[in-house]
Order: structure tokens, then sequence, then C-alpha cells
């Protein structure tokens, strides 16, 4: 099998947005708590969630003959290389700076999310709960971030921000697999669009966006976090308009703004909050 066939560098390449708009999230998270971000850690991280998603990608699940026919064909060696060499690589500049659990966390719940806990003759997939895939993804995530910011000092802040992107990366992924349907579906995973259905799903994220909202607003208001009214109202009408507006049709619209309205709000977010807090300082 060709090693660097279309296939197999669409498979490199699809975790490459999401790896850096995650990373961004740290450099934000930074920010909020009025430190100056660690560019280091901020490409380490970045690494890392590369790593850790395009691992999953590179691994046999039945849904992804559905979701993922574009990585049919693809040299899941290679993938499984590329994976381990940038989680060596983000693992390393982590500990570089003398933070050991950040880094291992993640790597170590991908590996559940992905293979499973073997249980008798059966595994257990994080992946296959209702809406326990989101949550894990969401305590990954926010874990991560609130575990770096707590390493300098500042615990409430790192509860405040761990919590706000937990919240904000279950939001996220709930919507990613509002497109999955079929796929989720054809292998028998009960995610939160499959059992809610659309209308259910809408006032559960939209709840939630709220109450999250709320959270950094008082966090700010107190002097917990910095002052960042930019920052609070641009994440809260992205994640509002996106919970209101986006359908799973949009994938296959005709419209281009349509088709990739999910990956522009989405990963585009922390991209433009990291631009506003240049050109209006937070």
């Amino acid at each position: 099998m060709n090693r660097f066939n279309e296939a197999t560098l669409k498979l490199l390449n699809s975790a490459s947005l999401v790896g850096f708009s995650g990373g961004l999230r740290f450099f934000l998270a930074f920010i909020l708590a009025g430190i100056a971000p660690n560019l280091l850690l901020v490409i380490a991280a970045s690494l890392i969630i590369y790593a850790t998603y395009t691992l999953d990608r590179s691994l046999d699940n039945k849904e992804d003959e559905v979701n993922h026919k574009e990585f049919m064909g693809a040299s899941k060696a290679t993938g499984l290389a590329a994976s381990g060499i940038a989680i060596l690589v983000g693992i390393s500049l982590f500990f570089s700076k003398q933070l050991f659990s950040p880094p291992v966390f993640p790597f170590i719940i991908g590996i559940l999310y992905s293979r499973g806990i073997p249980v008798g003759n059966r595994s257990i997939k994080l992946k296959a709960g209702f809406g326990i895939k989101n949550l894990v993804i969401g305590i990954t995530w926010g874990g991560m971030i609130g575990l770096v910011i707590l390493s300098t000092g500042l615990a409430i802040a790192a509860l405040v921000i761990g919590i706000y992107f937990g919240m904000k990366l279950f939001i996220n992924s709930t919507i990613f697999d509002l497109k999955d349907v079929e796929g989720d579906l054809a292998a028998g995973i009960r995610t939160l669009p499959v059992v809610l259905g659309d209308k259910k799903l809408k006032y559960l994220l939209i709840s939630i966006c709220i109450v999250q909202h709320m959270i950094i607003a008082m966090a700010m208001m107190s002097g917990i976090l910095v002052h960042a009214g930019v920052f609070l109202a641009y994440s809260f009408i992205v994640s509002g308009t996106v919970i209101l507006y986006y359908s799973p049709a949009f994938e296959s619209d005709s419209s281009w703004l349509r088709r990739k309205f999910r990956i522009l709000a989405i990963n585009g977010e922390p991209i433009a909050l990291v631009a506003l807090s240049i050109v209006l300082p937070y």
C-alpha cells in the first residue's frame, strides 16, 4: 500500500485544523488568566490534540466506513506513526517545562476512547455511551487546559477556565456528532443526536451554553479572570448561532459557506478570538 497516497494525506491532514485551533484555546486560557501565553506549551498542546484525533482516525472503527469514506485505502500505519511522533514531541515539550500530568492524561483517555477497555470477551468503548464520549472529551481537554493554568498557581482561575472550555468542547463535539448520525446508527453507537433528536438536543445545548457563559461572566466580574467583554460576547454569539442554526443538511448544501459553516464557526472561533486579543487586548 502507498503510504502517502491521496487517502493517506487526507488522513494525516484531517486533524490539523483541530490541533491548531485546540492549541489556541490554551493561548486564550493564558490570556483569560492574565498570564503571558507560553507559546511552547501552545505548540505542545496542538501536537497532542492532533496526535489524539489522528490516532482515533487511524484505527478501524465501523462507523468510519460511513462517516469517513475519504479515508478508505489510507495507510493506517502511517497515521499511527504520525500520531506517535506528534505525541512524543508534545510530551517532551511539556516535560521540558516540568509539567508531567497535563500531556499524559489525554493520551491515556485517547487510547481508552479509541480501543476500549477489555472486559472478558467484550470491549467497552467510551465513545459508545449516551453522551459519555462528549463528556469525556470535555473533561479531557478542559481538564488539560485547567491543569496547565493550575501550574501557575492560579487555582480558582484554573477551575473556572477548565469548566468553561470543558463545556465548550462538550457542545462542539456534540455538534460534530450531528453530521455523523448515519454512521453512528450503523455502528449501534447511541450518541446524543441519535437518542434525543434535533429539538431536544438544541434545548440541552443552549442551556449548557447559557450556564457556561454565566459562569465565565461572573468570574470576570469578580476579578478571577480578566475583563474580556469581546471574548464573552463573541463566544456566546458563535456557540448560540451554531446550536440554533446548524443542520446536518449543510454538509451537502450547494453553498460552500454552508458546507463549511460548522468548521468555520467551531474551529475558527479560537482563531478569531486570538486575533481579537491582539487587535483589541483583553
